[in-house]
């Protein structure tokens, strides 16, 4: 296997296990909060490489990890998507009571 393409891969998967990490610790109890998921999935999308892993030095590297951690920002999306929808469902109940109430 060439040696870039190596540094590159292993890069990938330690930020998307450090990401996934710290996603998974965050929101430990459960997605209560939208806002709070979403800021949270926003800074990994958005967040250098050098946060991620900062002893990557290399340019391969660093992009690697940067990728792995947006891979794993979009995967803990993707897998906890119908909890995010419950919970923007029970903050939409109460106002539509609220709604049915006034007509």
């Amino acid at each position: 296997m060439n040696a870039k393409f190596q540094q590159y891969r292993f890069a990938r998967i330690e930020g998307r296990n450090i990401t996934r990490a710290l996603l998974e610790t965050q929101f430990k109890n459960g997605i209560t909060d939208i806002d709070e998921f979403e800021n949270a999935i926003v800074q990994q999308l958005a967040a250098s490489s050098t946060g991620c892993a900062p002893w990557r030095k290399s340019e391969i590297e660093q992009e690697g990890c940067r990728e792995g951690a947006q891979m794993a920002a979009l995967e803990f999306y993707w897998v906890h998507r119908r909890e995010v929808r419950n919970v923007v469902l029970k903050e939409l109940r109460p106002a539509e009571c609220d709604q049915t109430n006034v007509q």
